[in-house]
């Protein structure tokens, strides 16, 4: 059994080849009966033309001119190709040209009659007995008492179409195997492309990340294909980036922790330590305990958000009152700080949301904003609503956020503060923005070193 390739260079070989065959063959008997069918009508043209001659001269010349001028005819033209016939109103025969190569004609005297009494032309096409031709005839009247049979073989006809047949033959036992040659050629080519993201996926596959597909002029579909597969290894790279940046950052956020909680037991290993030495020992380890456990747990919460599997169902929300109450709860931490905090917001503010995690993520932005303002600083906190939209911005006067940090600041684990001198885990952010993206929005981020920063939190009304 004989097994041809599965690709797809071959697949669009196969198939251009099929069209080229069947556009050829389309143009063939199209080009073949239109050929032949004109042929026809021209030598129906001739014969009616010759009747018409012969009316002329019979005008003319009368009868005996007329079979003078058969018997010219046929001394011109080969014998088994053509004859004539004249016959009288009552059906009898008065002339007729040598039929030793046309004794197979029939008596048709009914059309004889027919033609008589209608006076208008009849064509009949019969076969030539020992041929495989065919003849044209007709029956029309050169006056009102005598009329003219004569026909003419298709032999000349039928040779041209045969010779048109051969022809296309010819030229399809050609066409077809360069058809399909070029069809491979350019298969090849519009392939090319294809085969080339498939060798560099093979090699990325092997450990290469830095490999990426030439872009070249092979049309726009695979220009775009390549585009976009360069594009995604550009995202998975960076992912990749983020990810051990990520690790890093969990690393250097796990070892504080878990380096304070090993000097704690190893001091209250190490000494006679009172009862309450020992307390206080364990106390710290406990709250150390608890920070990992709130780092754990919030990474939790943004995966959470980010996957918008809350469990708590969805609910109108006043945020209007969720806002003074976020204010209220921040006052003091602000006031502790000389830092002036006002709330402005919107009457009727209302969305269909998880009011927990709309107070999480109004209660991180906010505890940064006082977190890195300094002291006697300024924090805004303004709501607006329309009918298709809510805003919550906050804008601080604090130390602002680099340019280069601010595509990076919603992260989970970065921190503009890289020495960690801050508390926190770089998670804030993060789940603040899954929770207003996992609620049809988004956190916007407008900053300026030394300025301060603006956090505009917009979020659809539904």
């Amino acid at each position: 059994m004989i097994h041809l390739p599965n690709t797809l260079a071959f697949r669009l070989t196969f198939w251009y080849t099929l069209v080229v065959i069947a556009l050829i063959t389309i143009v063939f008997y199209a080009s073949y009966f239109s050929l032949k069918k004109t042929l026809d009508q021209n030598l129906e043209y001739d014969l009616l033309e010759d009747i018409i001659e012969f009316q002329i001269l019979y005008k003319n010349e009368g009868l005996e001119g007329v079979k003078q001028e058969i018997e010219r005819e046929m001394d011109l033209v080969e014998e088994q190709k053509i004859f004539f016939q004249l016959y009288a109103r009552d059906g009898s025969r008065i002339y007729s040209s040598d039929l030793s190569h046309w004794q197979f004609l029939p008596e048709n005297k009914h059309l004889i009659k027919q033609v008589f009494s209608s006076k208008k032309f009849i064509f009949q096409t019969i076969d030539i007995q020992g041929t495989e031709y065919k003849a044209k005839t007709i029956y029309n009247l050169i006056t009102p008492d005598i009329l003219l049979y004569t026909g003419e073989s298709t032999e000349d006809i039928q040779e041209t179409m045969t010779l048109l047949s051969n022809v296309f033959i010819t030229m399809f036992l050609i066409v077809i195997p360069f058809a399909f040659v070029i069809g491979w050629l350019m298969a090849r080519r519009a392939v090319k492309g294809i085969k080339e993201v498939s060798r560099v996926a093979s090699e990325i596959e092997k450990g290469k990340l830095d490999r990426r597909v030439s872009v070249s002029a092979q049309g726009n579909e695979i220009t775009q294909l390549v585009n976009t597969f360069n594009a995604m290894l550009d995202r998975i790279r960076a992912l990749i980036t983020e990810i051990k940046e990520m690790t890093d950052n969990i690393a250097h956020d796990l070892r504080s922790p878990l380096a304070r909680i090993r000097a704690i037991s190893e001091l209250a290993l190490s000494n006679n330590n009172t009862p309450h030495e020992f307390k206080s020992a364990a106390s710290d380890t406990i709250e150390e305990c608890d920070r990992l456990l709130q780092m754990i747990n919030s990474t939790l919460d943004v995966a959470e958000a980010e996957a918008d599997a809350f469990q708590t169902p969805k609910q109108k929300v006043d945020m209007s009152q969720l806002v003074i109450d976020a204010c209220e709860l921040f006052e003091a931490m602000a006031e502790q700080k000389n830092i002036k905090l006002t709330c402005q917001p919107e009457n009727n503010c209302y969305l269909y949301g998880n009011i927990q995690n709309l107070q999480r993520m109004l209660a991180n932005i906010l505890d940064n904003a006082i977190k890195y303002t300094p002291k006697n600083g300024q924090i805004d906190v303004v709501l607006t609503c329309t009918r298709q939209q809510i805003e919550i911005r906050v804008r601080d006067t604090g130390m602002g956020i680099p340019e280069n940090d601010q595509a990076r600041v919603f992260e989970r684990f970065y921190r503009c503060d890289q020495s960690r001198t801050h508390d926190g885990c770089g998670l804030g952010l993060s789940f603040s923005r899954a929770v207003a993206r996992a609620h049809g929005g988004d956190i916007i981020l407008h900053s300026h070193l030394k300025k301060g920063s603006r956090f505009t939190i917009e979020l659809p009304v539904t």
